[in-house]
């Protein structure tokens, strides 16, 4: 769609910097994107845009600290969820996959803040979503 800009984890430097966690392409990912998580909100996410919309990818294991609280209150928000057996394996080719990794427990942290402030999120399944585009709830 012409209508639409596409971020793809915008926040993945700041959360590098921020946990110091280890990728084997960790140097790249801090060269090449801005790891300061509020410049990427404000400048970034935030800025104004030429299309109508704008979609963020996030993971939520990068909701690190230090990011304005304001983040989760703005925008429209879904959750797209994959069945963790299935992704497994692709974890296990960068890191050993883990509880924390998958990011299970902030997941559902998130769904219940934005339950909370009044604005609970469609969660999407991607296997439903794969099988019928069209009409997946």
């Amino acid at each position: 769609r012409n209508d639409v800009e596409v971020l793809d984890e915008p926040l993945y430097a700041h959360f590098l910097r921020v946990s110091g966690f280890d990728r084997p392409y960790r140097d790249q990912i801090l060269s090449n994107m801005e790891s300061d998580g509020n410049k990427v909100v404000n400048d970034i996410i935030y800025r104004p845009g030429n299309n109508k919309y704008r979609f963020c990818k996030h993971i939520s294991k990068q909701r690190v600290l230090g990011l304005p609280e304001d983040l989760i209150k703005k925008g429209k928000h879904f959750i797209f969820i994959r069945n963790p057996l299935d992704i497994l394996p692709s974890f296990g080719k960068v890191v050993p996959p883990s509880f924390f990794e998958l990011g299970l427990l902030e997941l559902v942290q998130i769904y219940n803040e934005l339950c909370d402030i009044g604005k609970p999120p469609p969660v999407i399944d991607a296997e439903e979503l794969q099988k019928d585009p069209e009409d997946s709830e």
